[in-house]
């Protein structure tokens, strides 16, 4: 009988023990992942805060190449050049951090109507400041009305022409393609007259930070989030490549609601 009551308290008391120890650990975890949380967040917070300057940056240099304030000599206008295409390259980097923030959030897709022919010749209109690697569009058929989110699918195509832009080489440039697809989907193909890639590179092409080779320096994230948006949209994405030849990047975008509604 003592033998019993003795067993019960000791229990109890380790019972109690383990109670406050849990009650411990469940604090612990719920700091921590607090704390991973806002670790994440934070480059989506300092591309929100840098966006701003850096279009500052981007119009200021843009006003200066169009001589408005006054004439550029040779080095001048090459200096200028740089200023304007980096900015635009890194305004581009803090949008693809924040895109796959809001991805990775499980963000509802804001959609609408979206002409993709429309999205194809501002994002050409745009990257064309930014080189002298010709970029041709080839527009075919009438209008190409997606229901999808504007902002991803105009970073989307973003993504891909400068991506294209970076590894291409001589007079052939980039070449962006709008069809409709044999299933009715709209049909995007962007082909680049670069270096190709061989199978490792191929392997990473995904990959952040896993650039390649490139004529232009870049962060490689805006190839995974390119996938993550097209997935997002029920979409496919796929890469056609050669080594000395060049890449075609394919994509696939269906014309009705992704979520089938």
């Amino acid at each position: 009988m003592i033998a019993a009551i003795i067993i019960a308290v000791v229990a109890a008391g380790i019972i109690a023990r383990l109670a406050v120890l849990n009650s411990r650990l469940t604090s612990e975890l719920e700091r921590a992942r607090v704390e991973v949380k806002r670790y994440e967040s934070q480059p989506a917070v300092v591309a929100h805060e840098i966006r701003t300057p850096l279009s500052l940056i981007e119009a200021s240099a843009e006003l200066l190449m169009g001589e408005s304030p006054g004439p550029l000599n040779e080095t001048q206008a090459s200096f200028v050049s740089t200023i304007f295409d980096n900015a635009t390259q890194a305004i581009g980097i803090a949008e693809n951090s924040l895109v796959q923030r809001r991805l990775k959030d499980g963000a509802a897709l804001r959609l609408d109507l979206v002409d993709i022919r429309d999205v194809v010749g501002d994002a050409a209109q745009s990257l064309r400041r930014t080189t002298d690697i010709p970029i041709l569009v080839d527009v075919r058929g009438g209008i190409l009305p997606l229901y999808a989110d504007e902002q991803l699918i105009r970073q989307l195509v973003w993504n891909l022409v400068n991506n294209a832009i970076r590894h291409s080489e001589g007079e052939d440039g980039v070449r962006v393609r709008v069809n409709q697809a044999e299933d009715g989907g709209a049909l995007l193909e962007v082909t680049d007259h670069g270096n190709g890639m061989d199978s490792a590179d191929l392997e990473r092409f995904f990959t952040p930070f896993a650039t390649g080779s490139s004529r232009r320096p870049g962060s490689g994230i805006g190839m995974l989030v390119s996938q993550e948006i097209v997935a997002a949209h029920g979409g496919k994405m796929m890469v056609d490549t050669r080594p000395d030849v060049g890449t075609t990047i394919v994509v696939l975008l269906p014309l009705g609601n992704p979520g089938g509604e």
